[in-house]
């Protein structure tokens, strides 16, 4: 299934490869914009950082879809073998050249995915404990829904406590 070696094939993949690394290194700096803001509880930063993240995963799915269709054009993969292979299929030169760009993009990947499934973590347990406060406070809420009393005066004896204080919500 390998193709002829076109060269200007070769550095437009090349280049594109330099792309996806660049947006790669993008997409992790705003993962960790994203980690110090979820840490720092700056929910308003978060809406920005969500769009920015959002373009740059459409333009990382835009980049490994052309990577995939160049490779399976050469060497009939796209996985890690099929890489393996293409690099093997080069001269040293441009083995060294790719194969650097392909071990750089992969292990921010890696580091990438990483940060990304703890930005997730710190996201459902800012969730369950924004849950946790609501029902807390709807609970301590549901005894005070009768303001007035069957005589239209005002309810003055104290509801009924759930047992927890609104201070510890």
């Amino acid at each position: 299934m390998s193709q002829e070696l076109d060269p200007s094939k070769l550095n437009f993949f090349l280049s594109d490869l330099k792309r996806e690394l660049a947006a790669f290194r993008e997409f992790h700096q705003i993962l960790s914009a994203e980690h110090k803001s979820l840490l720092d509880g700056e929910a308003d930063a978060l809406v920005g950082l969500a769009q920015r993240k959002n373009e740059r995963v459409i333009e990382l799915a835009q980049l490994a879809e052309a990577r995939n269709r160049y490779l399976t054009a050469m060497v009939g993969s796209t996985n890690q073998l099929g890489m393996e292979a293409w690099l093997d299929s080069h001269d040293p030169a441009d083995k060294h050249r790719a194969g650097q760009l392909w071990r750089e993009l992969i292990d921010l990947a890696r580091v990438t995915k990483e940060l990304n499934q703890s930005n997730g973590q710190l996201i459902h347990t800012q969730l369950a404990h924004n849950q946790q406060a609501l029902n807390v406070l709807l609970g301590a809420n549901a005894g005070t829904t009768n303001l007035y009393g069957a005589d239209g005066q005002a309810y003055m004896s104290k509801p009924p406590s759930s047992g927890r204080p609104l201070g510890k919500a």
